[in-house]
């Protein structure tokens, strides 16, 4: 026994790569390793246990995930451990293990306690510890609702690695979110593979998302709640009356359309239409006038051609997305349009028509930010700004942090975590320059 304490780990330093559901997951297993007395290293050097928790999702993904494993290898020092965990690890198991002997304890994705069992480490009893928060505002939090998705988009391999969907239950999230508020928390973006089946594969009380957003908001002070990861079905009239009349429900919702040509949708498996989608986008914005609409798109599909990427081009000029992202296809092995047969995009063309989507945006983006110039909005400021560039860094509630529009507080003085009036004295595509009015205690 007291070799086994003697060899315990001391200090660790986790790397966390990919999305903000496996940040969730990260986070849950620092406040693991702190409630079981292993304290967090900020530098590898500093740690006796290197952990990666890993991407899976796309080829890129993948291939840094196991660059940044093979880094810290490199650099390791005698009697330090590497653990891999995460997605990665999670999909190819045995495989994985066998091209990469440099890992000396592999894991899947998280799973309370089975980490710290295999380490020696003695679990804290029934009950989460917490989270450490990692994207460095204290004030910011993700919220996960649910593992594991229902849908068998063609292109995407998360079912393969995560499983069905499997939502957790309203007084689990009001638990984390009471913690997180407790804990400095003021925005609490909520997140799922699919945010909008929340619950329904479950049934009964609390069964939906609209429920669950009417629970926090009666149950926390959480000043800001914003949705993210958004299917595009089941966005219920009920939700968006809901996201109209409070105030705490950020007029924001981050909805991944992949595309705008029938042909596409089809075989991508998105189990909606063209029409459909103009349909609901067209009803979410007489519903909520002041939304802002948040969109991910998938250029390169199997298949694709020139009139699909004018089509989806036409669905941007009518739709006018405030804010949108868009990837490229990488093929996911296991799933169908891997198999597929229709013919492959070269990659060069695939990026070449995603350029062309970006430079429509940012001709949006800026057209919808310099409307913007000389109104005032409320914002909740980030940071100090370290570049010089402005005084702080701040967003309105149009915009989720890392991903959207930043305002740049160029004059007037202000506390991160804090609210304020601002007036809009300046607008590029993708930022705002603001002076300040006035400090608020709510927004």
């Amino acid at each position: 026994m007291r070799n086994e304490k003697a060899n315990a780990p001391k200090r660790v330093y986790l790397l966390n790569l990919g999305c903000s559901k496996n940040q969730v997951d990260a986070e849950h297993l620092l406040a693991e390793f702190a409630a079981a007395g292993v304290r967090r290293a900020e530098e590898p050097a500093d740690a006796d246990l290197l952990v990666v928790n890993t991407c899976g999702f796309i080829d890129s993904a993948k291939e840094e995930s196991i660059q940044e494993i093979l880094r810290l290898a490199k650099g390791r020092s005698a009697g330090q451990k590497i653990v891999v965990a995460g997605c990665l690890s999670q999909r190819y198991g045995e495989a994985l293990r066998e091209s990469l002997p440099e890992a000396d304890v592999m894991v899947g994705t998280y799973n309370r306690g089975e980490l710290l069992r295999q380490l020696g480490l003695k679990p804290r009893a029934k009950g989460c510890s917490g989270r450490i928060v990692l994207d460095g505002l204290p004030h910011h939090a993700y919220l996960k609702v649910a593992e594991g998705c229902q849908r068998h988009c063609a292109y995407c391999a998360i079912p393969l690695i995560r499983g069905p969907q499997k939502s957790l239950s309203p007084a689990e999230i009001v638990e984390e979110a009471l913690r997180l508020q407790k804990s400095g928390a003021r925005e609490l973006s909520l997140v799922a593979q699919d945010l909008t089946y929340y619950g329904r594969e479950k049934g009964g009380p609390g069964s939906t998302l609209e429920e669950l957003v009417r629970l926090l908001l009666r149950e926390t002070d959480v000043d800001w709640l914003r949705l993210c990861y958004a299917y595009p079905a089941f966005v219920t009239p009920g939700l968006l009356e809901l996201m109209a009349t409070e105030k705490r429900v950020c007029k924001y919702l981050d909805m991944p359309i992949q595309h705008g040509s029938d042909a596409m949708l089809r075989a991508m498996d998105r189990g909606h239409t063209r029409r459909g989608l103009l349909a609901m986008l067209r009803r979410i914005r007489r519903s909520v006038p002041d939304v802002a609409l948040r969109t991910t798109l998938l250029l390169g599909f199997p298949g694709e051609t020139e009139d699909d990427v004018r089509e989806l081009l036409d669905l941007m000029e009518e739709v006018r997305f405030d804010r949108l992202g868009c990837f490229t296809y990488s093929e996911e092995e296991g799933t169908p349009a891997a198999r597929s047969k229709a013919p492959r995009v070269d990659p060069d063309v695939a990026a070449r028509r995603a350029e062309r989507v970006m430079r429509l945006q940012e001709e949006i983006s800026l057209e919808r930010n310099e409307a913007l110039v000389g109104s005032e909005q409320t914002v909740l400021v980030d940071s100090v700004d370290d570049s010089g560039t402005a005084h702080f860094l701040a967003r309105t509630q149009w915009d989720a942090p890392e991903v959207d529009d930043q305002v740049r507080v160029v004059e007037g003085s202000a506390k991160p975590g804090e609210f304020y009036r601002v007036k809009i004295v300046g607008a590029e595509a993708y930022d705002l320059d603001a002076t300040i009015v006035s400090k608020i205690a709510r927004p």
